[in-house]
């Protein structure tokens, strides 16, 4: 994964309000110059699971808000954050499979 994408994820984490996801991200920004090439695209599918894991478990705390809500306002506002997550975890989906799977 490049800089770049470590900056907008961690520019994401800080929008959703996950301090440990922006530590982890901000540790892996520190690391990535001390990593050989081998080790970083390896590494980097590994970061790409973690965080489609952790988007999965966002939108599973969201699901179960959105069914025991009864305020239309909130329901509006988790669904409108669940296609965002929908969609980041297309984005990731898509990277694992360029650097992992090679389609």
């Amino acid at each position: 994964m490049s800089v770049d994408d470590y900056l907008d994820l961690l520019n994401y984490a800080k929008a959703i309000n996950d301090g440990q996801w922006q530590a982890d991200i901000i540790d892996h920004l520190k690391k990535l110059n001390t990593a050989s090439p081998a080790e970083t695209t390896e590494q980097s599918v590994k970061e790409l699971w973690i965080q489609f894991d952790d988007i999965n478990a966002i939108l599973m705390d969201l699901f179960s808000k959105l069914r025991e809500s009864g305020d239309l306002v909130e329901q509006y506002r988790w669904k409108e954050k669940i296609w965002e997550l929908k969609l980041e975890r297309i984005n990731i989906s898509k990277k694992i499979q360029n650097r992992f799977i090679r389609i």
